[in-house]
């Protein structure tokens, strides 16, 4: 059974990035690719880019300062709908903070961060081979694990 851990999600900052990197290559890496993005353009995309959010969560019980965990939103203009649209294109918890709340507590502030932005919706995708990401979108009560549509 899990424990739902204390944490705290909030935009990340500089010294969150190095952090932010680390989960993102071990996230390429559930994806059998490696990460070619550097430091510098993580921070560009970021921090400094309009279109992205980048939210990170970080448990206040912990002695570790660092983030635990990390979502890349995107937000753009949805062809299909025709409104502004949040796109989280990562979301990602380190291992021995998985099933504890983590990833909840991140798509809701995505969610919130989204709405702040003027966006009418919120559109979270994966890759059905990453580790747990099926049972975690069928705990979230996300409509449906299972790509709908695909492209390599």
């Amino acid at each position: 059974m899990s424990t739902t851990l204390p944490v705290t999600v909030r935009p990340a900052t500089p010294e969150d990035l190095p952090e932010v990197h680390r989960m993102l290559i071990a996230l390429a890496a559930q994806h059998g690719i490696a990460a070619a993005i550097t430091p510098r353009a993580l921070e560009q995309i970021a921090l400094q880019g309009r279109a992205a959010r980048l939210l990170v969560a970080l448990r206040p019980d912990s002695p570790q300062r660092h983030p635990v965990g990390y979502a890349l939103m995107l937000v753009a203009r949805n062809m299909v709908a025709g409104a502004k649209w949040g796109f989280v294109e990562q979301l990602y918890v380190q291992a021995p903070d998985r099933g504890r709340g983590i990833g909840r507590a991140l798509l809701a502030e995505a969610r919130v961060e989204a709405a702040r932005a003027g966006c009418e919706g919120v559109t979270v995708s994966t890759r059905p081979e990453t580790d747990g990401a099926s049972l975690a979108w069928r705990v979230l009560g996300l409509d449906s694990p299972e790509p709908r549509y695909a492209a390599e």
